[in-house]
């Protein structure tokens, strides 16, 4: 029942920091919900929803595509900033201070995150046959810890030791690979639907439909900086609890 119980709380914190950072942290959500909403602008502009034939010939327009990369570096820098922001008024600090980032700390993360999750890649090479399923599998599961020296660094936790952050992050790493899908697929599948509900609609719907849509993205870039933040911050208790 702890475990049920530690899990339930760690849901609600999710829940209520998913929502409420766009009430007390707009500028967060400003990072993705502008080039989004400026993206739909486009779209709009174009006549991407007049019907499903124009749209897709209009798919790779060089304007909108623009907006597109626009609107994917919001969403990344979304991601971390809101998880940062949870840290930072949870432990102090400034979220939008680079100069608080652990880099080396982010930067060897990264670097190892990547590095031992493609090392499956080079069986082929060695072997000059194909993988077994299992083989990226287990390098991608070895890669995970990695991850939780990524977030030390974003959140500049220089405190913990490296040792039981790749070690013994596992629950946590669970916890996040629980919440992190939570929101974020059925509001990608909300997402693709709006487009498909605007094609073709009136003027005015289409409209409150990208409007709405541009809620959606900063709500799941939100969902994933919450889950980042809810997950490593347990671990980070944990460590102090022991």
């Amino acid at each position: 029942m702890t475990v049920v119980r530690a899990f339930g709380a760690a849901l609600a914190d999710y829940l209520r920091r998913s929502f409420g950072l766009f009430v007390i942290g707009p500028a967060v959500v400003a990072l993705v919900f502008i080039p989004e909403l400026l993206q739909h602008v486009a779209e709009i502009h174009l006549g991407m929803f007049d019907s499903l034939e124009k749209g897709r010939a209009l798919g790779d327009h060089p304007l909108r595509m623009g907006f597109g990369y626009l609107k994917i570096a919001g969403l990344v820098l979304a991601f971390v900033a809101s998880a940062r922001f949870w840290w930072c008024r949870t432990h102090g600090g400034r979220w939008y201070d680079v100069r608080q980032v652990a880099w080396g700390r982010l930067i060897l993360g990264f670097v190892l995150f990547m590095a031992i999750g493609s090392a499956g890649e080079l069986f082929p090479l060695l072997t000059d046959r194909k993988a077994p399923v299992a083989v990226p599998i287990l390098f991608s599961l070895l890669s995970l810890p990695f991850l939780f020296v990524m977030l030390a660094g974003l959140f500049g936790d220089r405190a913990t030791p490296m040792k039981p952050l790749v070690t013994r992050s596992w629950p946590w790493l669970l916890l996040l690979a629980v919440l992190a899908p939570l929101g974020f697929a059925p509001l990608s599948w909300l997402h693709g639907m709006n487009h498909r509900w605007a094609l073709g609609a009136h003027d005015a719907l289409v409209w409150a439909l990208m409007l709405f849509d541009a809620f959606v993205v900063a709500l799941m870039a939100s969902s994933i900086g919450a889950a980042l933040f809810v997950a490593y911050d347990r671990f980070f208790q944990s460590r102090k609890i022991a």
